[in-house]
């Protein structure tokens, strides 16, 4: 059953995420990055939320404060190395350094992105299923704006939309991979799964803060702020009803 729940999360944080995204894509204009710059924002709260109420608190449960901060402290030198390795950085906008970069470099960063987001999936059900809904709703939520963003890369960069889009499918789906073997490890050796919810949060911190946050700071307006504040609420708002709601 928790290997059913792993699988279908898995499998909606990366296909379902592409399909979101080539639906993005259809839409044209102005329209489209209105709707991407509302996701981003929502993703960002869900993902502060997700580490900070989720991922922390549960592994804080399981082993010591300075054990979970060790953790994310290192979890977030290793995502800066990867950024720095994989070219891992998002990207939502045509105006960007990742569309100078090869598109194999942008795909390989990507598909080790999405086997770390089925390994955070697997990790987050082993604790529990609400963490691990959680999860797996923030894990989609942020990879939607990226893959729309790898999309705009790749076509930039010369890929017909259906090589593009079947690039694309192939890297996300290294997300299930990534749940199944976690799923599989983690539950051998069950010690790691604390440890590894603190790592994960570390990702989910540093692609809020690292990327998410400095796109929302490019929108100049009185009304953006106001927008991104309200989507960011609701994004927490979520989370928050998720884990601690009555249902």
């Amino acid at each position: 059953m928790l290997l059913s729940w792993i699988i279908v999360f898995s499998i909606l944080g990366s296909i379902g995420a592409i399909v979101a995204a080539a639906v993005f894509l259809l839409i044209r204009g102005k329209t489209q990055k209105i709707l991407v710059s509302y996701l981003i924002s929502y993703a960002t709260g869900t993902l502060l939320a997700a580490a900070l109420l989720g991922l922390l608190q549960k592994s804080l449960q399981y082993i010591s404060s300075i054990q979970v901060m060790s953790a994310l402290l290192i979890g977030i030198i290793f995502f800066f190395s990867l950024e720095k390795l994989l070219i891992w950085r998002h990207c939502h906008n045509e105006e960007c350094e990742r569309h100078g970069t090869a598109g194999p470099m942008i795909l390989v960063g990507d598909a080790f992105h999405n086997f770390t987001d089925g390994i955070v999936i697997a990790a987050s059900f082993l604790a529990s299923i609400p963490v691990g809904i959680v999860i797996g709703l923030s894990v989609i939520a942020h990879e939607i704006p990226q893959e729309v963003g790898d999309f705009a890369i790749l076509l930039h960069g010369g890929y017909s939309r259906r090589r593009a889009f079947l690039l694309n499918t192939l890297s996300s789906l290294c997300t299930l991979p990534g749940a199944i073997l976690a799923y599989y490890a983690l539950d051998i050796v069950h010690y790691a799964t604390p440890y590894v919810m603190a790592f994960s949060a570390a990702s989910f911190l540093y692609i809020a803060l690292a990327d998410l946050m400095p796109e929302l700071h490019g929108k100049i307006g009185f009304q953006h702020p106001i927008q991104q504040f309200l989507l960011m609420l609701a994004g927490v708002g979520t989370i928050i009803l998720i884990l601690y709601g009555n249902f």
